[in-house]
């Protein structure tokens, strides 16, 4: 029988979670993809920078509203 232990992620590692997350996206994977649309570096890091201060908070205010949400949890008994 499987045991089923309930957990609220804490305020403190959703924003960490939005911050390493960001993080990897905005200067990895954006760098990459404006840099292939551009051909232009600078253009390039600059979109990624902008995109990483606005989307920190849409990320950690996304992960907020879901842990409010109780789909796809089951009722224990």
């Amino acid at each position: 029988m499987v045991k089923i232990m309930w957990f609220h992620e804490t305020n403190k590692r959703s924003l960490i979670k939005a911050i390493t997350y960001r993080v990897y996206q905005s200067f990895v994977i954006t760098p990459i993809i404006a840099y292939v649309l551009t051909g232009n570096t600078l253009l390039a890091f600059k979109f990624s920078l902008l995109e990483f201060l606005v989307k920190i908070p849409a990320y950690y205010l996304f992960e907020r509203l879901w842990s409010l949400i109780p789909h796809g949890y089951r009722r224990k008994g």
